[in-house]
Protein backbone atom coordinates (compact mmCIF):
# COMPACT_ATOMS: atom_id res chain seq x y z
CA UNK A 1 0.00 0.00 0.00
CA UNK A 2 2.82 2.33 0.65
CA UNK A 3 5.34 1.08 -1.55
CA UNK A 4 5.50 3.81 -3.94
CA UNK A 5 7.84 6.62 -1.75
CA UNK A 6 8.15 9.00 -4.70
CA UNK A 7 7.08 11.77 -2.78
CA UNK A 8 8.56 11.15 0.37
CA UNK A 9 12.33 10.03 2.25
CA UNK A 10 14.13 10.48 4.68
CA UNK A 11 15.55 13.11 3.97
CA UNK A 12 12.02 15.05 3.92
CA UNK A 13 12.02 14.12 7.73
CA UNK A 14 15.26 15.28 8.59
CA UNK A 15 14.62 18.74 6.80
CA UNK A 16 11.11 18.68 8.93
CA UNK A 17 13.15 18.59 11.63
CA UNK A 18 15.10 20.82 11.22
CA UNK A 19 12.50 23.28 10.22
CA UNK A 20 10.71 22.75 13.33
CA UNK A 21 13.94 22.81 15.52
CA UNK A 22 15.13 26.29 13.94
CA UNK A 23 11.56 27.44 14.61
CA UNK A 24 11.61 26.48 18.00
CA UNK A 25 14.75 28.53 18.54
CA UNK A 26 14.35 31.58 16.30
CA UNK A 27 12.84 33.19 19.60
CA UNK A 28 15.48 32.16 22.07
CA UNK A 29 17.50 33.97 19.80
CA UNK A 30 15.84 37.34 19.12
CA UNK A 31 15.29 37.34 23.18
CA UNK A 32 19.07 36.24 23.93
CA UNK A 33 20.13 39.26 21.41
CA UNK A 34 17.56 41.98 23.41
CA UNK A 35 19.09 40.75 26.61
CA UNK A 36 22.58 41.46 24.89
CA UNK A 37 21.39 45.00 23.88
CA UNK A 38 19.99 45.80 27.33
CA UNK A 39 23.15 44.88 28.70
CA UNK A 40 25.08 46.93 26.59
CA UNK A 41 22.96 50.29 27.53
CA UNK A 42 23.26 49.76 31.50
CA UNK A 43 26.93 49.86 30.37
CA UNK A 44 26.61 53.40 28.49
CA UNK A 45 24.79 54.46 31.46
CA UNK A 46 21.37 54.90 29.24
CA UNK A 47 18.84 56.62 31.66
CA UNK A 48 15.92 57.84 32.41
CA UNK A 49 14.84 61.30 30.12
CA UNK A 50 13.88 63.37 32.73
CA UNK A 51 13.10 66.48 30.35
CA UNK A 52 10.28 65.08 28.50
CA UNK A 53 7.34 64.06 30.68
CA UNK A 54 6.92 64.21 34.44
CA UNK A 55 7.24 61.00 34.25
CA UNK A 56 10.59 59.55 32.80
CA UNK A 57 11.09 57.45 30.40
CA UNK A 58 13.57 54.27 30.80
CA UNK A 59 15.05 54.09 27.08
CA UNK A 60 17.57 51.28 28.59
CA UNK A 61 14.18 48.57 28.34
CA UNK A 62 13.04 46.71 25.24
CA UNK A 63 9.44 46.18 26.41
CA UNK A 64 7.03 43.60 24.27
CA UNK A 65 4.06 41.29 23.77
CA UNK A 66 4.26 37.62 22.98
CA UNK A 67 2.03 35.87 21.27
CA UNK A 68 0.56 31.87 20.67
CA UNK A 69 0.49 30.20 16.71
CA UNK A 70 -2.93 31.85 16.68
CA UNK A 71 -2.12 35.10 17.37
CA UNK A 72 -3.36 35.52 21.36
CA UNK A 73 -1.49 37.64 23.32
CA UNK A 74 0.58 35.45 26.35
CA UNK A 75 -0.78 36.93 29.77
CA UNK A 76 -0.11 36.83 33.32
CA UNK A 77 -1.24 37.89 36.72
CA UNK A 78 0.92 39.87 39.46
CA UNK A 79 0.61 40.75 42.71
CA UNK A 80 -1.85 37.92 43.66
CA UNK A 81 -3.73 38.01 46.64
CA UNK A 82 -3.44 41.43 47.21
CA UNK A 83 -5.60 44.34 46.32
CA UNK A 84 -3.04 45.54 43.74
CA UNK A 85 -3.77 42.23 41.84
CA UNK A 86 -3.17 43.31 38.37
CA UNK A 87 -2.86 41.00 35.03
CA UNK A 88 -0.63 42.29 31.97
CA UNK A 89 0.08 40.97 28.51
CA UNK A 90 3.55 43.38 28.79
CA UNK A 91 6.79 41.75 29.46
CA UNK A 92 10.74 42.38 29.49
CA UNK A 93 13.19 39.41 28.49
CA UNK A 94 15.67 39.19 32.23
CA UNK A 95 17.08 35.55 31.28
CA UNK A 96 17.01 33.52 28.20
CA UNK A 97 18.21 29.88 27.96
CA UNK A 98 18.59 28.69 24.70
CA UNK A 99 19.41 24.92 25.78
CA UNK A 100 16.16 24.49 27.08
CA UNK A 101 14.33 26.70 25.02
CA UNK A 102 12.72 29.36 28.24
CA UNK A 103 12.87 32.46 29.29
CA UNK A 104 12.45 34.46 32.68
CA UNK A 105 10.34 37.51 31.59
CA UNK A 106 10.03 40.50 33.86
CA UNK A 107 6.39 41.33 34.50
CA UNK A 108 5.43 45.17 33.48
CA UNK A 109 2.26 46.60 34.83
CA UNK A 110 0.07 48.71 32.93
CA UNK A 111 -1.64 51.79 33.80
CA UNK A 112 -4.93 50.21 33.13
CA UNK A 113 -6.66 47.35 33.62
CA UNK A 114 -6.47 44.79 30.54
CA UNK A 115 -9.45 42.98 32.05
CA UNK A 116 -13.24 43.85 30.36
CA UNK A 117 -15.57 44.08 33.19
CA UNK A 118 -18.12 42.70 31.28
CA UNK A 119 -16.46 39.67 30.29
CA UNK A 120 -13.95 39.03 32.99
CA UNK A 121 -11.67 38.45 29.92
CA UNK A 122 -8.43 40.63 28.34
CA UNK A 123 -9.67 42.11 25.39
CA UNK A 124 -7.58 43.36 22.40
CA UNK A 125 -9.31 46.75 23.32
CA UNK A 126 -8.27 46.71 26.62
CA UNK A 127 -4.78 45.97 25.99
CA UNK A 128 -4.72 48.87 23.45
CA UNK A 129 -6.35 52.10 25.81
CA UNK A 130 -2.73 51.35 27.82
CA UNK A 131 -0.47 54.30 28.14
CA UNK A 132 2.27 53.38 29.62
CA UNK A 133 3.69 50.52 31.69
CA UNK A 134 5.90 50.79 34.80
CA UNK A 135 8.21 47.82 36.13
CA UNK A 136 7.53 45.25 38.49
CA UNK A 137 9.75 43.37 40.65
CA UNK A 138 7.37 40.24 39.64
CA UNK A 139 8.59 37.29 36.97
CA UNK A 140 7.47 34.76 35.11
CA UNK A 141 9.31 31.50 33.22
CA UNK A 142 8.36 30.74 30.50
CA UNK A 143 8.54 27.73 27.52
CA UNK A 144 9.42 29.67 24.18
CA UNK A 145 8.25 26.49 22.10
CA UNK A 146 4.76 27.35 23.05
CA UNK A 147 4.52 31.11 20.82
CA UNK A 148 5.23 32.41 18.03
CA UNK A 149 5.99 35.75 17.45
CA UNK A 150 7.00 39.05 19.46
CA UNK A 151 5.62 42.25 18.99
CA UNK A 152 8.40 44.92 20.14
CA UNK A 153 7.24 48.23 21.55
CA UNK A 154 8.79 51.57 21.96
CA UNK A 155 10.74 51.75 24.96
CA UNK A 156 9.21 55.41 25.59
CA UNK A 157 6.34 52.71 26.67
CA UNK A 158 7.94 52.09 29.93
CA UNK A 159 7.76 55.02 33.05
CA UNK A 160 9.41 55.31 35.66
CA UNK A 161 8.55 57.08 38.50
CA UNK A 162 10.92 59.46 40.41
Amino acid sequence: MFEDNSTYSEHDDEQESKDINYCNTCLCEVLSEIVEREKENEEYNITCDLKKSKQPVCSDIIPFIIQTPYGHPFFTWGRIGTNQCFATVFFRVVKVDCKNNCAVFQLLKPNKSIIDEDTDCVENSSICEVDFVTQTKECVVVDLKCYSSLKFISPSFIKKYK
